[in-house]
């Protein structure tokens, strides 16, 4: 795996400029909705250079998996698993799919598992509890800023000895029960937190993205053509994500909605929006937000490109003035003692 500064050194060699290659990763989130990381931008941008990164055969600890790794080989606990999905290819044929979710020390990553990689856990050849090896997998983030490993055609997973990684009940405390606690947001900092503000701005933008039909994973465009890194110029959904600035007198924060919650909010579909051109779809967004408060859950994530916090919402809800005043009540009950 290569840093990001790591990277940008190998790109300087070809001759490029520090502020030019910085200037093409910025442009190469933009294009993709900021939807992948820096350093996946970095590698995408080095391979429009030519270069081809190498990654690291060494085994990982489940924090410094990032977007982009390629060959990744690492180990951890199955603390957590979905349900199957099938579901329909353009051909006619069915695919299935599944998560499952590996633990460490150090963090959790979600596994992806297509097809005939479902059966390794509809027949328990590997369970929950298991302590596993991944190998040859790789990464690339979600919509929703997740970071995904997937086994492609070369990647490979096994059961191996238990290497006392924390139980199943451990990891699923650590990472899955809900811990949002109500901050200001000059108090912000990385994990899960609520926020109670007023969206002051909304950056203007396409607001729709491309999303593959089979997978959900965002589609980018090259010679006007959308394709799926994994299923190729598959169906399409329509998506909405919107970028806002909500302040709640301490600070600002930039909040990103996605999917179902960004049509939530502004009460409108996809379709919908998609079916509007860029200056209607603004100005009905920012017509259903701006000036409105709201209480928002989320994912608080340092964005290293422009060194700053962001949110991403996974709740949001309008401000109960009752439950608000009897909150607010309770605290000054215990502040009084």
């Amino acid at each position: 795996m290569f840093s990001l500064d790591e990277i940008l050194k190998k790109i300087q060699e070809t001759g490029a400029s520090k502020e030019e290659i910085m200037i093409k990763i910025e442009k190469k989130q933009k294009d993709l909705f900021g939807l992948v990381s820096t350093e996946g931008a970095a590698y995408l941008v080095a391979k429009e250079y030519g270069l081809k990164l190498q990654d690291s055969d060494k085994k990982l600890q489940i924090k410094d998996i990032v977007d982009g790794i390629k060959k990744l080989n690492f180990s951890g606990r199955v603390f957590r698993t979905s349900n199957v999905v099938e579901f329909k290819r353009s051909d006619g044929s069915i695919g299935k799919v599944t998560n499952a979710f590996i633990g460490d020390s150090t963090g959790f990553v979600k596994l992806v598992l297509w097809d005939k990689q479902v059966k390794l856990l509809e027949d328990e050849t590997i369970k929950l509890g298991d302590t596993i090896e991944i190998a040859n997998g790789f990464v690339k983030e979600n919509i929703y800023g997740d970071t995904e490993v997937n086994l492609g055609r070369f990647g490979s997973i096994r059961a191996v000895e238990d290497l006392g990684f924390p139980s199943i009940e451990e990891l699923s405390k650590k990472f899955f029960l809900p811990t949002e606690t109500r901050v200001r947001i000059k108090e912000i900092i990385p994990g899960n937190f609520e926020i109670k503000g007023t969206v002051l701005r909304v950056f203007k933008g396409k607001f729709i993205f491309k999303t593959c039909s089979i997978c959900g994973s965002v589609m980018p465009e090259t010679a006007g053509k959308a394709a799926c890194a994994e299923h190729g110029e598959a169906e399409y959904n329509p998506s909405l994500v919107i970028t806002a600035i909500v302040d709640d007198g301490t600070g600002d924060l930039r909040v990103v909605f996605f999917r179902e919650l960004a049509e939530k909010i502004v009460g409108m579909t996809a379709g919908k929006i998609d079916d509007l051109d860029l200056e209607k779809r603004y100005e009905a967004i920012e017509e259903k937000l701006i000036g409105k408060e709201f209480l928002i859950k989320g994912r608080i994530k340092k964005n290293k490109m422009f060194d700053r916090l962001e949110m991403i919402a996974s709740d949001c809800k309008d401000i109960n003035i009752f439950e608000e005043s009897k909150n607010l009540f309770e605290e000054l009950t215990k502040v009084a003692g």
